[in-house]
């Protein structure tokens, strides 16, 4: 292999041609253009630098006002909420002034009047008393036997069924006031006989019957007292004067 000077000598030629060209049409306007990049870049930073600062002077300039914004509201509520306490309490001392007036009105009157209501009860309640008593004691019976007699009629006069529900239930039992003599046990078991045979346990004690005899089971009850006789004309009577 021979080696040629001539051949080298153009190629070397040609290698710093390429150069220049390169150097002319590549390498210097590329140049350029970072340049230009960085400079631009440098003036956005600078920029956005600015731009924030600018922002956060804004911001805190907006937080002042703001502040001072609330810092006047909350006068505002204070002395608003100072007058409408001093104004409350302006009204309540009238209230309770004009309250303690009327009271004293309405004592002074319901003075006047207690004494007539009072009265007026007190007459209501005792005729209404001298009337149930009465309308009471001559309803019952002349003897104690009669209310066995009584019992007798009021379990007659019950509808067939509920009078079989009755005599079928469960702790069927006569209660009386106070304890039978025998005059009054064997009125009891004569007048219930039809119905209850020899059957018939001795009577449960219940003073509050005052006098009379009852019938009871576990599913229902004949009423037969004068305890019962009074609440049946008190509520009469009571119905009465509400009509009235």
């Amino acid at each position: 292999m021979n080696f040629h000077w001539t051949t080298f000598a153009f190629q070397l030629v040609n290698v710093v041609v390429l150069l220049a060209i390169l150097q002319r049409f590549l390498f210097r306007p590329l140049a350029d253009v970072i340049a230009r990049r960085q400079a631009q870049t440098a003036a956005a930073v600078q920029a956005t630098g600015e731009a924030k600062a600018q922002a956060e002077t804004a911001a805190l300039q907006a937080r002042a006002e703001t502040q001072a914004t609330l810092d006047a509201r909350q006068q505002l509520l204070a002395t608003a909420q100072a007058e409408a306490q001093a104004r409350r309490t302006e009204l309540l001392t009238q209230a309770r002034a004009e309250a303690a007036r009327v009271v004293a009105e309405g004592r002074a009157l319901a003075g006047q009047e207690a004494a007539g209501r009072e009265r007026h009860s007190w007459e209501h309640a005792r005729t209404l008393a001298v009337g149930i008593a009465t309308r009471a004691l001559v309803a019952q019976p002349a003897s104690a036997e009669g209310y066995a007699r009584r019992l007798a009629e009021a379990l007659q006069s019950l509808p067939g069924a509920e009078r079989q529900a009755l005599l079928a239930g469960g702790h069927l039992h006569l209660v009386a006031p106070r304890p039978l003599a025998d005059a009054e046990w064997q009125a009891a078991r004569q007048a219930l006989a039809p119905w209850l045979g020899e059957a018939l346990p001795a009577p449960a004690m219940d003073p509050t019957l005052i006098a009379g005899l009852e019938l009871y089971s576990d599913t229902g009850a004949v009423r037969n007292s004068l305890a019962h006789d009074l609440e049946r004309i008190a509520e009469a009577m009571r119905d009465d004067s509400v009509t009235d």
